[in-house]
């Protein structure tokens, strides 16, 4: 029964900070007599509940869930509302209907996810000097770099901000993303530029770093045009606008724009304001991607041109899709336009088609 799973699902997710920490089913009994834990739940036997709990946490396969995969299964269970609009509270979504936003261009986005409230921590586990660790697509750390301990013995608590936000998430209709990445002109593209990231890891000794794949450099591509076309009303500068890129074959594909502050009433409301008018914003960052003032050079770039020296890049460059390395989660690394939009270069495998424009 699927739908009754996904409503199980969006179920423990509204009431996690309740339930999250039980270990068995009499704490769990002993939680549910909560009135509001009692409401969201009714329902549901306290088995289905606990096999849920597991799953989240990763034991009924035998292994944690990465924090991305936690992350967008939560984000794509809000039907209507999910979490609590309370001051205090960490977390707060709700769906936009797609009456809002359906448009022409728009047709293989799912969902449109307005987070009125986030929270975001950030621990430091260690330093580099000469080289930034970066995070694989799963947002897990890459221990390809070599990293200098924060202390010499192993240390027992870590030094962590906690931010307090807003953001919005769209969803990619797998189906569309998969139809795109089956085709042969885009697999082309891709040994490009595979090629090119091999020059890039021989060169850098990192044969640990693996090619992050089309999926995730389309999406990646699209957020940085996102954070440039939302930015100029949004209220907030792009420098304070972040990312977080959901490329999970076996839960979906989406992007999530998202601000933070350290006070404790969180940020403004500017992000969620833009979100209810997604379509329009998207457009523009479909624009804006199309013509780059280094164009036909930053189009045309070869990614294992050793000149240039841009093994990471397709058609990118500070022109079009370069932010602030500090709003990217990837260092500006693996973007190409092409794959979004298209371009003067006319490669034809763009995932937004010129006629949905």
């Amino acid at each position: 029964m699927p739908d009754r799973n996904e409503d199980i699902r969006e179920a423990v997710e509204t009431v996690w900070d309740f339930i999250g920490q039980v270990e068995n089913v009499d704490e769990l009994k002993y939680e549910r007599k909560k009135a509001k834990v009692h409401a969201v739940l009714e329902g549901y036997s306290d088995e289905e509940i606990m096999a849920e709990i597991k799953v989240r946490r990763g034991q009924a396969f035998g292994h944690a869930k990465s924090i991305k995969q936690a992350e967008m299964e939560t984000l794509v269970a809000a039907k209507q509302e999910l979490g609590d609009d309370r001051p205090d509270g960490n977390f707060f979504a709700r769906s936009l209907p797609s009456e809002a936003w359906q448009s022409p261009w728009m047709k293989d986005i799912n969902r449109v996810v307005l987070v009125h409230r986030l929270r975001e921590v950030i621990a430091q586990l260690g330093f580099t000097r000469f080289e930034a660790i970066s995070p694989d697509i799963d947002g897990e750390l890459e221990m390809g770099v070599r990293r200098a301990s924060l202390t010499r013995d192993d240390p027992q608590w870590l030094p962590a901000i906690e931010n307090r936000g807003e953001g919005i998430f769209v969803e990619f209709d797998k189906d569309a993303v998969e139809k795109w990445l089956a085709r042969a002109d885009v697999a082309q593209r891709g040994e490009s530029l595979e090629r090119g990231h091999r020059v890039w890891a021989d060169e850098h000794k990192a044969s640990k770093r693996h090619f992050v794949g089309l999926p995730y450099i389309m999406l990646h591509s699209f957020s940085h045009l996102m954070i440039t076309a939302v930015s100029l009303e949004c209220g907030y500068p792009a420098s304070s606008i972040r990312e977080r890129i959901y490329a999970i074959p076996d839960v979906g594909y989406g992007v999530l724009l998202f601000t933070a502050t350290s006070d404790a009433e969180g940020t403004l409301g500017g992000l969620v304001q833009v979100g209810r008018r997604i379509h329009e914003h998207v457009r523009n960052a479909l624009q804006l991607g199309e013509l780059c003032s280094n164009d036909p050079v930053c189009a045309q770039h070869d990614p294992s041109n050793q000149h240039e020296r841009r093994f990471l890049h397709g058609a990118a460059c500070h022109g079009c899709l370069l932010i602030l390395e500090t709003s990217c989660e990837h260092h500006n690394e693996f973007l190409d336009r092409a794959l979004v939009v298209p371009t003067v270069d006319n490669l034809g495998i763009e995932f937004f088609a010129m006629g949905q424009q």
